[in-house]
């Protein structure tokens, strides 16, 4: 193709400005054709997890029609029940997915399944290490330096909790976990602020700490015989991480300003303005992945456990029960799987909230959600069986996923790794494996 006087080589534009990191697709980008500037358009992934699974009142009970979580019919001529309404604007961008489960958690204590759900390893209470987790698998693969955060891990409480009572979702390529953010304003900081002096004086103060840690290290190993010449390298070894954190850090500082920060967020709020809070995650999510601030996320709504700090969100909407008891309840209360459903159908309700943003927001020859991947499920299907996760993948037409339908799959034929897999792929990150996945290839859900 003949370059024209308005073609702007994107490679070019990148390098010149980078605020045009945030811009959408423009005709002007497409010297070489389009086609080739749409693939250079980055692709993103969300994981999102809601505990303690969904309402799934048997058959012949009254409320199975209204409130059972999985739709009517299969294929592409599904159609959701009340707990999933908020969802049917956006049903053929979504596919609902029964039957896959981590089997490597059947036979432990059900509590640690959210600590397994990204990772698929088999763990009980007593271990302290976990195994990595998918979007980190995918965020070691894809490099650093693509974008300012490698990725962006949030959860409703923040930290990390313990390993039968995790706060986030996110484990490093050790097993261990990785602490989630659940302040707004700090996360706000973290996508826009690394360049204020603040933040460059502390990057400033980091990099100097490292750089003396290292030079009295060296000084002591001189004095050390060869054993603990070894055991003072593996101490250095741990500390490896920090150190690519900052030279990354310093890297993008070096970058100057190159995201303008939002004004529309009122970011001084917790989780107890549980419909507010969440939607602000959402929205974070969502401005990170516009502006290619990172291109992976994960954000755990609530964590499962009776005496976790965010155990009343449910109550804070209104509801006479907490998130434990609503769950536990269900099969012995009248109205159980009814207060249980209306809980569901809150979930689907923000997460249709987040998919109206990404769908309206255009991009290349589509929109924003075309190449995000939106995964979101429990790691139980209702309390404490931890078979048959309630799953939905949303997004992604840009990135092979074939939206638009209820997929079953037989739980001893298949796992949940395998669609990790498959979700990796889609990110341009050519695995073949990944804990117990068995090379299913997924064609119902990705061409």
């Amino acid at each position: 193709m003949k370059q024209k006087s308005w073609h702007i080589n994107r490679r070019t534009f990148l390098r010149g400005s980078g605020l045009a990191l945030g811009l959408p697709f423009m005709n002007a980008m497409a010297l070489k054709g389009e086609e080739e500037a749409l693939k250079s358009l980055p692709r993103r992934a969300a994981f999102l997890f809601f505990p303690n699974g969904v309402s799934l009142p048997p058959e012949d009970n009254p409320q199975h029609e209204e409130w059972y979580w999985y739709p009517k019919d299969e294929g592409r001529n599904y159609t959701f029940r009340s707990s999933q309404e908020p969802l049917n604007a956006y049903r053929d961008e979504i596919s609902v997915i029964q039957g896959l489960s981590n089997a490597g958690n059947f036979s432990v204590d059900p509590h640690v399944g959210p600590t397994a759900f990204l990772t698929t390893k088999g763990i009980n209470k007593f271990e302290t290490l976990n195994s990595v987790s998918i979007d980190q698998e995918i965020v070691t693969k894809l490099g650093r330096r693509q974008t300012q955060l490698s990725s962006l891990i949030l959860s409703s409480v923040g930290g990390v909790g313990s390993i039968s009572r995790t706060f986030t979702l996110s484990f490093d390529q050790k097993g261990k976990a990785i602490p989630a953010l659940s302040n707004l304003r700090q996360i706000y900081e973290r996508m826009y602020l690394s360049n204020s002096g603040a933040a460059k004086a502390q990057l400033k103060k980091k990099t100097h700490l490292l750089n003396e840690v290292f030079k009295d290290a060296k000084d002591l190993k001189r004095r050390l015989g060869k054993e603990d010449q070894s055991t003072l390298d593996e101490y250095l070894s741990s500390i490896t991480d920090l150190e690519k954190k900052v030279a990354n850090d310093r890297y993008w500082a070096s970058r100057g300003n190159i995201h303008k920060p939002p004004t529309h967020l009122n970011l001084d709020m917790g989780y107890e303005d549980v419909e507010n809070y969440i939607q602000t995650m959402y929205e974070l999510i969502y401005l990170a992945f516009k502006a290619d601030i990172t291109r992976v996320a994960t954000y755990q709504i609530a964590s499962e456990s009776g005496i976790s700090p965010v155990v009343n969100m449910s109550k804070y909407i209104g509801m006479t029960k907490d998130l434990h008891t609503l769950s536990h309840s269900s099969p012995s209360d009248e109205l159980g799987y009814l207060d249980w459903g209306l809980w569901d159908q809150f979930i689907a309700k923000q997460l249709a909230l987040f998919l109206k943003r990404l769908k309206e927001t255009k991009e290349g020859d589509g929109s924003l959600l075309d190449r995000c991947l939106i995964f979101q499920g429990s790691a139980t299907s209702t309390v404490h069986n931890t078979h048959n996760y309630p799953l939905i993948l949303a997004g992604g037409r840009g990135m092979g996923h074939k939206a638009g339908q209820y997929v079953k799959y037989v739980e001893e034929e298949n796992a949940l790794s395998n669609l990790y897999v498959r979700i990796a792929n889609s990110m341009g990150v050519p695995i073949e494996k990944f804990g117990d996945s068995t090379g299913v290839q997924m064609t119902e859900l990705f061409s």
